[in-house]
């Protein structure tokens, strides 16, 4: 007779998913990082932190919004939960799918629509995402916009199939996505650019999206999961527009107070400060994605099955050993971001059109994105953890308090270092700290519902983890005196050497985990 696993036993079995769905999406990402890198030093090295990237960071922005309201972050967060009940409850998986993906279609179609015609109006207002540029860069603004939005068009097809994979726990696909993406971009600057200029990376861009969409469609077939013409507004896909609808508005006011923010106040710094602020947040988000959003997309499934099954304790256990793992991780990866920034710029970007100036303004912007590489990663459980409860009114109220104290911020801090501002750092360090506050009060509404996060736990390895991090700074600079000056040594023999210090110093403080996930997982695999 065989009788039911113990909890204990599927406890760790859960655990077990996580880690390995954790480290195909951390894998796969990793390639995404190198292909990604050769993108931007090649978009680099044509041109550099020039007023015409700066234009295509601004003409990307309202179609990089619009996805990312209804068929990036938002549709995701909503679609998975109900989507996933009716794949082990009540059945209808496929004309639930069929049914988002066609309204999710149809409103991105008609919204990218609207933003085509209002482009320059978006571009040139004076709170536009070019409003103090040459009218030249404008113009270029805005045609590079139009192109943009077919982009966003194609990814509001291709991103539900993405959600749809995430929520079947199928991980491999989806992570080979970005690497797919960073190639049609390659393909556009090395092809079409010496033709068509800037206009090279937006179809390019264009181009990547759709080979973004059409790699998936053998694993959505494999899962039996087929596209209808439906369009009916019945219960399930009303629910999953209920859900959608806070987080939509959380987005925007997001990306409206990062993205929008970033593009409308560096266009009164003066030419390059925009394209710089790209590059840096692009430098940041490789660790962010490596860690918080892996983390967090591993962890999804899991705690919206334990949210159904309302057990608490379980999605406590998981909330708090997922968020000790980010810490431990985003912690030393900011201070990285800090020590090791200027060498990895002039590695990976010096070089034609991009020069020592280009180098200097990117490493600016990046310092203060250090504080964004940990709050950031933090958030992207805390509010998992919610939608997971098929909750996602508490983090839009928690997204429009510190919403307002990041516009605030930004406006104050993003002033000419000449007034007392800190220049284009202002937009990266404001973000920053309100994020911090966001996910923090996030953390103590759960902690207030769950009656209790296990924050001891996570304050006592926040704590070692900020101890190794300044062991490991401390080493690193004492050997940045010692070692050749040459950035390769500096990074390979003082970087490598600060990793072993760091791993060294926190597993005998005890967050063995970090060490013990890759061992454990190798072991796993060995008995295949």
């Amino acid at each position: 007779m065989q009788t039911e696993p113990s909890p204990e036993i599927k406890s760790k079995s859960k655990v077990g998913l996580i880690a390995r769905s954790t480290l195909i999406i951390s894998a796969g990402w990793g390639a995404s990082i190198v292909v990604g890198l050769l993108r931007q030093r090649i978009i680099a090295g044509q041109f550099g932190t020039s007023a015409v990237l700066d234009a295509f960071t601004a003409g990307n922005v309202v179609p990089e919004l619009i996805y990312t309201m209804l068929s990036g972050g938002a549709l995701g967060f909503a679609f998975i939960p109900v989507y996933k009940e009716r794949l082990e409850k009540a059945g209808g998986a496929s004309e639930l799918f069929s049914k988002v993906i066609n309204w999710i279609f149809l409103i991105t179609l008609v919204l990218s629509a609207l933003a085509f015609v209002f482009a320059p109006f978006l571009v040139t207002s004076n709170w536009g995402v070019g409003a103090l540029y040459p009218a030249d860069v404008q113009n270029l603004t805005i045609n590079l916009m139009r192109v943009l939005l077919l982009s966003t068009i194609i990814f509001s097809v291709s991103s539900i199939l993405t959600s749809t994979l995430y929520a079947h726990e199928h991980f491999i696909t989806p992570a080979l996505l970005p690497s797919l993406y960073s190639a049609g971009i390659i393909f556009g600057a090395l092809v079409l650019a010496p033709t068509w200029g800037i206009f090279g990376i937006a179809w390019g861009a264009v181009l990547g999206s759709l080979l973004h969409l059409l790699i998936q469609i053998p694993a959505i077939l494999h899962y039996k999961i087929y596209w209808r013409p439906l369009l009916s507004f019945d219960p399930f896909v009303r629910r999953v527009a209920i859900l959608m609808l806070p987080r939509i508005i959380d987005l925007l006011l997001a990306r409206a107070s990062i993205n929008w923010l970033n593009a409308t106040l560096s266009s009164r710094l003066g030419e390059g400060r925009l394209a710089a602020l790209d590059f840096a947040f692009r430098l940041m988000n490789m660790p962010w994605t490596l860690i918080g959003t892996a983390i967090g997309i591993a962890v999804f499934p899991t705690m919206a099955a334990l949210a159904a099954q309302k057990d608490v304790s379980a999605q406590r256990k998981a909330f708090s050993g997922s968020l000790r793992a980010i810490l431990t991780l985003a912690i030393p990866a900011a201070a990285v971001l800090i020590l090791f920034g200027e060498p990895i710029i002039r590695v990976l970007f010096e070089g034609g059109e991009f020069t020592a100036e280009s180098t200097q303004l990117v490493y600016y912007a990046l310092r203060f994105y250090a504080l964004a590489l940990i709050s950031q990663s933090m958030l992207e459980v805390v509010v998992r953890a919610f939608a997971a409860q098929q909750d996602t009114y508490t983090p839009l109220y928690v997204s429009i308090f510190t919403t307002m104290i990041n516009i605030g911020l930004a406006i104050w801090f993003t002033r000419p270092i000449e007034v007392g501002g800190i220049s284009h750092g202002g937009p990266a360090f404001a973000n920053g700290l309100a994020v911090l506050i966001e996910a923090s009060v996030g953390m103590l509404i759960l902690s207030i519902r769950w009656k209790g996060v296990d924050i001891k736990r996570i304050l006592l390895d926040l704590s070692k983890a900020l101890l190794a991090t300044g062991v490991m700074a401390v080493v690193v600079l004492l050997l940045g005196n010692v070692l050749p000056a040459s950035d390769l040594i500096q990074l390979i023999v003082g970087g490598g050497i600060g990793l072993i210090v760091y791993l060294v110093v926190v597993y005998f403080l005890g967050i063995k985990e970090v060490v013990n996930i890759p061992l454990s997982m190798i072991r796993r695999k060995s008995k295949v």
